[in-house]
């Protein structure tokens, strides 16, 4: 048998198999988009299908849900209920000295009070608190580890940020006379307000989740901060108006919940002082391990969609109509918005991430494919399977063309930055006047 029969037999066993149909659409698909040279000026007909979802689902993000977790959190799983009508009162608690609020304070360097205030509100009111070995306590909540290790690792994320800054040329030091002023779009836990009031800043905070905020409070209180914090809609000038009031702004995994991202981003700038810096962080559009998983859901091929088909994506996989993500783009977007509102933009990268397996992150891509062929993709209907599917095939033609061109110019981390990256980071900085 020829090399050539044998692989044809292959192909054949593979399109036979559970998924294998859906498999050989893909690669055909790919196949044509490869062989055209067309598909470029085509790219913007991935939008073709938005009057057939727009109708059943308008564009709403539902303002109690907004950054209401972090990056990978799978909302699938809601927290408990009646953790409010169950949660002692704090204050009211004598001594939080148990073995579970001692080990995990001691791992993350939180308080006990926060710890215990955050446990009741994502396990509930019933959790174990004779656990004294943390690891041992994040198998007994496996599912809530994602949750619970975001929200205790605010403090350790606040400092590190402020020290990323500092890398990248922000000048962030300690004891500013006048003091320097700090605004955090979507403060949640308050690890990076407690950061920069560390350092001397007048620190203010806006979240628009009250659960989240009380959180952030608590956390602030326990370490002897008196912060500005406010609830509410960042875009709602009764929240916050003005211009050229902060030194240093920070939106991190929020700009891509936000209803209308154009609108945040040049109230950003706008609030932003003359010399003054902004840093604006959400997840990578085109990061294939969020295609395989997206960081909000963890379901397949949401990233490809645009909002009103993931949205409508989303109500089928799991059957929740809430969908907490609005509309996020390409880093180019935010860079031509940012830029046409009289700011510098540019990206900006860690360079303590290790470099990736990318021949591995393109394998796991397809291997999750064929496995959502067998099982998620059931729970689509016909229309939403194909269309994932069809943004897949223009996806994977863009994505290899980019990875061909890098690997013949010996570009390899450039493709790794734009294509497996799962964080976009943005620095704004408005010229002095």
């Amino acid at each position: 048998m020829t090399n050539r029969e044998d692989e044809l037999r292959k192909t054949a066993e593979r399109d036979a198999a559970p998924g294998g149909h859906e498999a050989a659409d893909l690669r055909r698909l790919v196949a044509e988009l490869q062989s055209s040279l067309s598909w470029r000026i085509t790219a913007p007909l991935r939008f073709i299908a938005k009057p057939l979802f727009r109708a059943r689902a308008p564009k709403t993000v539902p303002p109690a849900k907004i950054n209401s977790g972090p990056a990978g959190e799978p909302v699938t799983n809601p927290p408990a209920k009646n953790h409010e009508d169950g949660m002692m009162k704090i204050d009211a608690i004598d001594s939080l000295a148990t073995p579970t609020l001692g080990a995990v304070s001691n791992w993350y360097g939180v308080y006990p009070k926060f710890a215990h205030a955050a446990l009741e509100t994502f396990v509930g009111a019933d959790y174990d608190r004779n656990i004294g070995d943390i690891h041992e306590f994040l198998t007994r909540y496996e599912r809530h580890r994602i949750q619970l290790e975001y929200t205790f690792s605010t403090n350790t994320r606040g400092r590190n940020l402020a020290t990323q800054l500092g890398e990248w040329g922000v000048p962030v030091g300690s004891n500013w006379k006048p003091h320097k002023s700090y605004l955090d779009v979507g403060f949640a836990y308050g690890g990076s307000l407690a950061a920069f009031a560390s350092l001397g800043y007048d620190v203010t905070g806006i979240e628009i989740s009250e659960k989240l905020a009380t959180l952030g409070r608590l956390n602030l209180e326990s370490a002897g901060y008196s912060v500005d914090t406010r609830i509410g809609d960042f875009l709602s000038d009764e929240i916050l108006t003005g211009e050229r009031r902060f030194d240093l702004i920070t939106c991190i995994d929020v700009i891509e919940h936000v209803m209308d991202p154009e609108a945040a981003l040049r109230k950003i700038c706008r609030l932003l002082k003359p010399g003054g810096t902004a840093y604006v962080a959400y997840p990578t559009k085109l990061s294939i391990p969020y295609v395989r998983a997206d960081a909000h859901a963890q379901l397949f091929g949401l990233t490809l969609l645009d909002y009103y088909r993931a949205r409508a994506a989303y109500t089928m996989y799991t059957g929740w109509p809430e969908f907490e993500v609005s509309d996020f783009y390409e880093p180019e977007w935010y860079l031509n918005t940012a830029r046409t509102a009289g700011v510098q933009a540019e990206l900006v990268y860690d360079s303590s991430v290790a470099a990736p397996d990318v021949p591995g992150e393109i394998a796991a891509l397809y291997a999750a494919f064929s496995e959502w062929s067998r099982s998620g993709a059931r729970k689509l209907d016909p229309l939403m399977r194909h269309e994932i599917m069809r943004e897949l095939a223009k996806y994977s033609a863009r994505m290899f063309q980019e990875y061909s061109e890098h690997i013949a110019h010996n570009s390899i981390n450039q493709f790794s930055r734009k294509w497996i990256d799962q964080l976009t980071r943005i620095l704004i900085r408005k010229p002095s006047a």
